[in-house]
């Protein structure tokens, strides 16, 4: 028996200790005389087992002592792992025993969800109603007063209809050139149309440009704010001077 068959043999029975323990290899060289030949691919070396010594070691030690773990053995661990990964999907699904919810996830969603019944819990009679309060609906209600050419004259310039109930929040004038004008807001119902004087909704603080070529006021003192479905607005030139057009736009906030 040459001395490399006994080295291996030798090796063989000493990493035979594996699971119990890691292989802890002792220190090979070669007989003396013996110098390390690549090239000799019929002849075992000390520094060719030291090289599978180690990566036996690294294995083992990363396999650990008990590569079973609580199975019968590696493959039995290893076919266990594979069925609980196939399985893995199917526990998350919807109905799964370990179902994932929208609360447990983050970042966005691969495909567009549609709220669950969102438009019935805010409809009325819904679990999560919207009221009035909850909802703003913006709109502008604009008129125009046109001299033609030549300055307005003062006196009622013509009604406008509003479709909705709806509050006022602000009134902007914007004039074509600077000068001043003070146009006032009358309402009314279409079964008492026309609108008259007592029915100003502006209190003492009418629309008014004062030496320029426009105004906003978004306090409205004292004004009537609230314009019914069907109401009928007219607009009262009660004094100008220079203006020859000029746009009266309401801002409100639909009511529901």
């Amino acid at each position: 028996m040459t001395t490399s068959l006994i080295i291996f043999i030798i090796y063989t029975i000493t990493m035979a200790s594996y699971p119990s323990s890691i292989y802890s290899p002792r220190d090979k060289e070669n007989k003396s005389g013996v110098v390390y030949d690549a090239l000799k691919k019929t002849v075992i070396f000390a520094e060719d087992i030291e090289n599978d010594d180690a990566e036996i070691v690294a294995i083992e030690t990363e396999l650990g002592t008990l590569p079973k773990g609580s199975k019968a053995s590696v493959k039995a661990r290893l076919d266990d792992i594979d069925s609980r990964i196939d399985d893995h999907s199917a526990r998350h699904e919807n109905g799964g025993a370990d179902e994932i919810s929208v609360a447990g996830l983050s970042g966005e969603l691969a495909d567009n969800q549609p709220p669950k019944a969102h438009k019935s819990s805010h409809a009325n009679g819904g679990s999560d109603v919207l009221s009035e309060a909850d909802i703003q609906v913006l709109h502008g209600l604009a008129f125009v007063i046109d001299g033609g050419g030549s300055a307005i004259t003062t006196g009622q310039k013509g009604h406008l209809e509003i479709p909705f109930k709806c509050e006022i929040q602000r009134v902007t004038m914007l004039a074509d050139q600077s000068g001043s004008i003070v146009v006032d807001i009358w309402k009314d119902t279409y079964a008492n149309f026309p609108p008259t004087d007592a029915d100003s909704i502006t209190s003492a603080t009418p629309p008014t440009i004062s030496a320029a070529t426009k105004a906003q006021d978004s306090t409205l003192t004292n004004w009537t704010k609230t314009i019914n479905e069907g109401d009928i607005l007219a607009f009262n030139v009660d004094s100008v001077a220079t203006i020859t057009r000029v746009v009266i736009v309401l801002k409100v906030k639909i009511i529901a």
